[in-house]
């Protein structure tokens, strides 16, 4: 049998034990010393069992309380302003130099009137003993024997503290042991005063709250300074069971227990029987009076303005300073949020997806009885079978019949009648089932996100996740939702390619806002032998057309033309750049050029912030530095931000050719809507709409602002209705947040300007070309120096040299390797059996009726 090792200690220990144990037997004092000996022991037993030497470094700790820790936002004035609190519980810590003395004649104790209480009702003697009440003990000793019940505790003021900052509530003799010795700790450290301090700052008062200011706050919405008798009375009534004493949950129990705390306040001699019965039937206007859930929480009462801003700022932080720092640190948080956008993005994005939700109609499943109908007979042998617990609803049917037929069909004709009635009860009923059951929980809702960011800073200064934060719906949208683009894809692809040709110039495959590319039908031949036929959102096609026409308009076989032509390969170095997606890569296929793989608006937004910065990447901020409760900084979240480079992806040149395009979006093309609210500068932005109309975006910026809004449901495959484009939905939203957001902010140029060295040119408005004799429609374009035309337009009736994938013989179709980085075409012969038509991976947005 393997023995444990003795280490050196135990050898040591048995060595002295033996030694000792040789002295108390050798001499003549055989009795007396045996008699300490046990006495030594049995002491050292009970420190070993009640105390540590570690209680001597802990004691500091006694009047260092959990503070919660506050969320600040950037004001009008540019000062910061509290916007959320951190806590689990709430606590407001008092000092007791602020409790002020009373002027009331009622006793000797001029105390504030909540000490008092508190002293009457815990430890009328606090003020005399030394931690622990003999007395006390005593009497409480006789009344819980006489009694057969734990009916009076014996614990001081000073015990309690102790409990409450180092020990459990277990009830155990070993407890009680150490709470002792604590408490005659705590007296030889501290002053009465400050031990009282700490208790009336510790004590859980219920519903959330610690402390007297917190609870004070929480029942009466006042502070603990301006409570009355009754209220402090009401207080110190909730030390020992503070849900069955609460005046919200159980009044009757409330009062009742007030009423003995002014039976103690008498029994001291702090007040007569005149005083406390006119102060206990002034509590009757507040019994009378109150009204709130019996659930309310102190929790709900925290600070939190802007839940979603709150709920992704926590998050970060919890990763790194951790949970407990954060909530019970007493921390300051400077973040970069400033309050008016986020304030102008909750009024311009929630009530636009409420009236989307009603619009679109899309309903829940609610067919619930469905698997009892087809399989309830047999689930019966199977849950025999195998063992598996019963299935059953919660309410019958019948329940769930009435209620939805009473809802949908009843309930709008019954408040009718009781307008007629008057009945006051009935029409309470009907307005609270309105409140918490109404025609809307049927409807699936429609979601979106709104984020804004400085270009120039990254400061995010704006964040809505949702249609609503709630307990069901708490997902942060702007970095949790990964959707497909769409056609707010294509100025990141177009800038791509535009600085591709800037850099590598070829008069036959430069792409500038002057290209002349067909806007034609495109079919190709899939490797598993399936077409795709990317397609227009009207199915309309305009023939020969220039890049930027085709952005203003959304072309998407001008997009896929884009690719073919420069290359996928060419560009995903510029793409990669613009995207920044750590962990996961573009795919090779062509359908890249409509948006089919998914980013979060986040993502794309950030890309669109690279655009407007000239081309340099843009490192998102939310939080700028933490302070802890002294003022000291514990992280800046700054330094983190200026060591991580911003690299130039693309050239300032393309940035400000897929800029200048964006402005023809929003002036001439499917952006009109953002003019909707009267922006008073310059914009520029892109729309989306998926395929069947999944997903609509607007994604832009000025100089001062880059946001994105996105509308769309959670599960990615259900429509948004016939006709729901970005144009239609997203722009208007983007337009008014963007118009109020920096309605006081004076419009500014790109930083970046007066370094693009671009060459503006006259070129033939229908080829793209420097115009000859005949071209009589012109039009001015900006290029970069290396890819201006060189070719002059001759014959507006001869076939024009135009950059464009050359057309295939009818018996030839385009092949598209799939996830390869090589864009060569592979011609193959069309099967004799026409092959299975695949639908378009997207269709384009461009808008036809405003």
């Amino acid at each position: 049998m393997k023995q444990e090792p003795v280490g050196l200690f135990e050898k040591y220990f048995i060595i002295w034990f033996r030694i000792v144990t040789e002295r108390i037997w050798t001499g003549d004092k055989k009795f007396r010393n045996t008699s300490i000996a046990i006495f030594l022991f049995g002491v050292l037993n009970v420190f070993l069992l009640t105390g540590s030497v570690k209680d001597f470094f802990r004691l500091g700790e006694a009047a260092v309380y959990d503070i919660p820790s506050t969320l600040y936002g950037l004001n009008d004035k540019g000062e910061y302003e509290p916007i959320a609190e951190y806590y689990k519980f709430s606590r407001i810590p008092v000092k007791l130099e602020e409790l002020k003395a009373e002027t009331t004649n009622y006793s000797t104790d001029n105390r504030h009137k909540v000490i008092q209480c508190f002293l009457s009702t815990e430890d009328n003697s606090f003020y005399s003993h030394n931690g622990i009440d003999l007395k006390g003990i005593a009497r409480a000793f006789v009344v819980n024997i006489m009694a057969g019940r734990v009916k009076e505790g014996a614990s001081t003021i000073t015990q309690q503290v102790a409990r409450l900052k180092f020990l459990s509530i277990e009830r155990s003799i070993a407890r009680k042991a150490r709470e002792a010795w604590l408490a005659v700790l705590l007296e030889l450290v501290y002053p009465k005063d400050k031990i009282l301090e700490v208790y009336l700052n510790e004590i859980p008062l219920g519903h959330g709250t610690i402390g007297v200011g917190a609870a004070s706050r929480f029942y009466f919405r006042k502070e603990v300074q301006d409570v009355t008798w009754g209220e402090a009375a009401i207080l110190a009534s909730l030390t020992t069971r503070p849900t069955q004493f609460s005046p919200i949950v159980n009044p009757v129990s409330s009062m009742n227990k007030v009423r003995v705390v002014f039976r103690k306040l008498v029994e001291n001699g702090r007040m007569t029987v005149a005083d406390a019965e006119k102060e206990y039937a002034a509590l009757e206007e507040y019994y009378t009076n109150l009204n709130r859930s019996p659930n309310d929480s102190a929790f709900s009462d925290r600070l939190n303005r802007f839940p979603y801003v709150t709920e992704y700022i926590r998050k970060n932080l919890i990763r790194s300073i951790g949970s407990s720092r954060l909530y019970n640190g007493g921390l300051k948080i400077y973040s970069t949020i400033q309050i008016r956008h986020q304030e102008e993005a909750e009024k311009a994005l929630l009530p636009a997806l409420q009236k989307q939700t009603l619009e679109s109609n899309q309903r829940a499943f609610r067919n619930i009885d469905a698997f009892d109908d087809l399989y309830g007979s047999g689930y019966s042998l199977i849950a025999d079978l195998y063992d598996l617990p019963e299935f059953k609803f919660k309410i019958s049917r019948t329940e769930r019949t009435f209620s939805s037929a009473y809802q949908e069909d009843m309930r709008d004709e019954f408040y009718a009648l009781n307008l007629l009635t008057g009945d006051d009860y009935l029409g309470d009923t009907i307005e609270k089932n309105y409140n918490s059951q109404n025609t809307k929980d049927h409807l699936l809702p429609v979601e979106g996100s709104l984020i804004a960011i400085r270009p120039e800073t990254g400061y995010i200064t704006a964040l809505v996740g949702g249609s609503g934060f709630r307990s069901d719906n708490q997902q942060i949208r702007p970095f949790q939702a990964f959707r497909q683009p769409g056609s707010a894809f294509k100025p990141i692809l177009y800038a791509a390619a535009m600085d591709y040709s800037g850099k590598n110039p070829d008069p036959e495959k430069n792409v500038t806002p002057a290209t002349l590319f067909a806007d034609s039908p495109l079919q190709y031949l899939m490797e598993d032998g399936d077409e795709w036929a990317p397609e227009n959102y009207s199915s309309e096609y305009s023939g020969f057309i220039l890049l930027r026409k085709a952005l203003e308009q959304s072309k998407n076989s001008v997009a896929v033309r884009v690719l073919e032509q420069v290359g996928l390969s060419h560009l995903m170095e510029s793409l990669r750049g613009l995207l920044q997606l750590p962990g996961r890569d573009i795919p090779y296929n062509f359908s890249v050029s409509l948006g089919s793989f998914e980013l979060t608006p986040y993502e794309l937004t950030r890309a669109y912030a690279a655009l407007a910065s000239g081309g340099k990447t843009v490192n998102p901020i939310s939080v700028l530095y933490v302070e802890d409760n002294s003022g000291n900084v514990i992280k800046d979240f700054r330094k983190d931000y200026e060591d991580v480079e911003r690299k130039q992806v693309i050239s300032k040149e393309a940035a400000f050719l897929i800029t200048s395009m964006m402005k023809d979006v929003v002036e001439e093309g499917t952006g009109r809507g953002v003019l909707s609210y009267g922006l008073n500068r310059k914009a520029y932005g892109k729309t989306g709409t998926t395929n069947n109309f999944r997903d609509a975006w607007f994604v832009g910026y000025t100089p001062e602002l880059v946001t994105s809004v996105w509308f769309g449901y959670d599960v990615g495959t259900i429509s948004l209705g016939r006709g729901m484009t970005g144009g239609r939905l997203s722009a208007p939203v983007w337009g008014r947040f963007m118009a109020r957001a920096l309605e006081k902010e004076p419009a500014k140029e790109f930083p970046w300007l007066s370094e693009v060295k671009v060459t503006k040119r006259t070129v033939c408005r229908m080829s793209g070309k420097l115009p000859g004799g005949q071209c009589h429609d012109l039009l001015e374009e900006y290029f970069i120096p290396q890819t201006v035309p060189k070719d002059v337009c001759n014959d507006h009736g001869s076939a024009w040299n135009v950059v464009e994938s050359k057309p295939q013989p009818q018996s030839t179709q385009n092949t598209i390797e799939k996830k390869k980085p090589d864009t060569k075409v592979e011609k193959k012969p069309i099967q004799t059996k026409p092959p299975k038509r695949k639908k378009s991976v997207f269709s384009g947005d461009e808008e036809i009726d405003y």
